[in-house]
C-alpha cells in the first residue's frame, strides 16, 4: 500500500492533445511538489488542457494562459511541448526518461518522511533562524578534469552516500560498524577519510596534513567538499587523488583483504594524480560535434540538425541544412523558441522541423544527423517516450516512418 501510495506521489501527465488532462486537478506541470498549477482557480470555466491550446496553430494559445495563470506557471506550461493528434501518457515525474523504478520510489517515500520530520520541529514565528548556508555548486565536480569514476566518487562523497559501515546501519542493517581498516571507532565520513589512524599516516607522506586538519573541523560532507574543491590545484589534485586512493585502500580491507601499506596508498595517490593531470575533463553528454562532414551516398540526402538552449532564460533555437552527395546544400531553415524545456528538446525540435520541410518537397531518401546522442536513443527506441520530450521524440519517428 506505501508503495502504490509512492506512486500516485510521482505520476505526471505527459500532455500530447490535453483531452485527458484535467488542468486543476491532475498533476501535469513539471515543477513543484504537486505538479499542478500555483494559480487559484478562482471563476474560470477552463477546465482541460486541451483548451489551452490554439488550434490552428497546434501549439499553446500564450494569450489565454498568460490571462488566466500566474507568470510562474506561465513559464512552465510554455516549455511544455504540445501535439494536437498525440495522445496523453502517464509518466514517473522522478525520471528523466518518464520510466517508474523502485530505487526512485524510495527516495520519494524518504523525502517525505523529512518533510513530515521538518514540519514536526517547525518554529513558531518568533524564533530566529540562521541564516542559510549557501547551496553547494555540484557543477564544481563534473567540470572537474578527471576520469569519471573520479568525478563520480567524490560526487557520491558529498552526498554521504558511500556505502560506509555507518550510513548502512542507517538504513536498517545489522552490521558491525566498526572501521573495517583499524577496527577501533565507529566508520562514518569523518573517520574513514580524515581521522582513521592509518589515514593519518597517508595524509602526512603526502605532506598534506595541515589541509586534513582544516577538514576535520568542518560539519558535513558539503563543506567538506566545498573546501577541497577552492584549494590551489595542485593541492586539490593531490587531496582528491589521496581520497580515491585511499577509498579503494578501504574497499580492500574491507572484502577481507590485507591492509595496504602507507607507500602502497600514497603510490596510487600519486599515479591518481597523473591521471587526472592527463585527463581531459568531462566529455559533452551529446558527444561532440564531428570535426568533418561525410558526404551521404548518391541519390541520398543528407540532413544535418542542431539545436540551442539558453538556461538563463529558456530560450532556444534550432536549424538544419539538407546536402546532396556532392556536398551541395538543397536546403535549409532555422527559427527561435520564445521557450524550451531544455536542450534535448531543442535538438528534437530541430529534427521535427526538418523532417516535415523534407517531407513537403517529396525527399524520401534521406540520412539524418545529429551530434546529440540522447535524441539518437530516443528516436531508436520507446524508451524515451513518456520524458518531458516524448512528444517531439514520438511525433519524429512518425515523420520518419511515414
Amino acid at each position: 500500500m506505501r508503495g502504490v501510495q509512492a506512486l500516485k506521489e510521482g505520476l505526471i501527465w505527459r500532455v500530447g492533445d490535453g483531452t485527458q488532462i484535467d488542468i486543476w486537478s491532475d498533476p501535469w506541470i513539471p515543477d513543484g511538489l504537486t505538479r499542478r498549477p500555483i494559480t487559484p482557480r478562482g471563476q474560470t470555466l477552463i477546465r482541460r488542457v486541451s483548451e489551452l491550446i490554439d488550434p490552428e496553430s497546434g501549439d499553446w494559445d500564450r494569450q489565454i494562459i498568460k490571462s488566466i495563470f500566474w507568470e510562474e506557471d506561465v513559464i512552465h506550461i510554455l516549455r511544455i511541448p504540445v501535439k494536437q493528434d498525440m495522445e496523453d501518457l502517464l509518466a514517473w515525474h522522478y525520471d528523466k526518461k518518464g520510466i517508474f523504478s523502485v530505487k526512485s520510489a524510495y527516495h520519494v517515500l524518504d523525502d517525505g518522511r523529512t518533510r513530515d520530520r521538518c514540519r514536526q520541529r517547525g518554529e513558531g514565528s518568533g524564533s530566529t533562524t540562521s541564516p542559510k548556508a549557501p547551496e553547494f555548486s555540484w557543477k564544481r565536480i563534473w567540470q572537474l578534469r578527471c576520469p569519471p569514476k573520479i568525478r563520480h566518487f567524490l560526487w557520491r562523497f558529498t552526498h554521504n552516500s558511500l556505502p560506509l559501515r555507518m550510513n548502512i546501519a542507517r538504513r536498517g542493517m545489522e552490521i558491525d560498524t566498526r572501521c573495517p581498516v583499524c577496527w577501533r571507532l565507529d566508520e562514518d565520513g569523518g573517520h574513514c577519510f580524515l581521522r582513521c589512524k592509518y589515514v593519518k599516516e597517508c595524509w602526512r607522506a603526502m605532506n598534506l596534513e595541515g589541509i586534513r586538519i582544516r577538514l576535520s573541523t568542518l560539519s558535513g560532507a558539503e563543506q567538506v567538499s566545498d573546501c577541497i574543491l577552492s584549494l590551489k590545484e595542485e593541492e586539490k589534485m593531490a587531496t582528491i587523488g589521496l581520497l580515491w586512493s585511499w577509498w579503494n585502500a578501504r574497499n580492500k580491507a574491507n572484502a577481507g583483504e590485507q591492509r595496504r601499506s602507507t607507500d602502497e596508498v600514497t603510490f596510487s595517490a600519486r599515479m591518481a594524480m597523473i591521471s587526472i593531470a592527463n585527463d581531459k575533463g568531462p566529455r559533452p553528454v551529446s558527444g561532440g560535434r564531428a570535426c568533418s562532414w561525410d558526404a551521404p551516398p548518391e541519390g541520398i540526402w543528407k540532413i544535418n540538425i542542431d539545436g540551442g538552449f539558453c538556461e538563463e532564460n529558456k530560450r532556444g533555437a534550432w536549424g538544419f541544412v539538407v546536402r546532396d552527395s556532392e556536398g551541395k546544400a538543397a536546403m535549409a531553415g532555422a527559427g527561435c523558441m520564445e521557450v524550451v524545456a531544455d536542450a534535448l528538446c531543442a535538438e528534437a525540435h530541430a529534427c521535427v522541423e526538418a523532417l516535415k520541410a523534407v517531407a513537403e518537397v517529396g525527399m524520401q531518401s534521406i540520412l539524418l544527423e545529429t551530434d546529440s546522442q540522447l535524441l539518437v536513443k530516443a528516436l531508436k527506441s520507446k524508451e524515451h517516450d513518456q520524458a518531458l520530450g516524448g512528444v517531439l521524440f514520438r511525433e519524429a519517428k512518425f515523420l520518419i516512418f511515414v
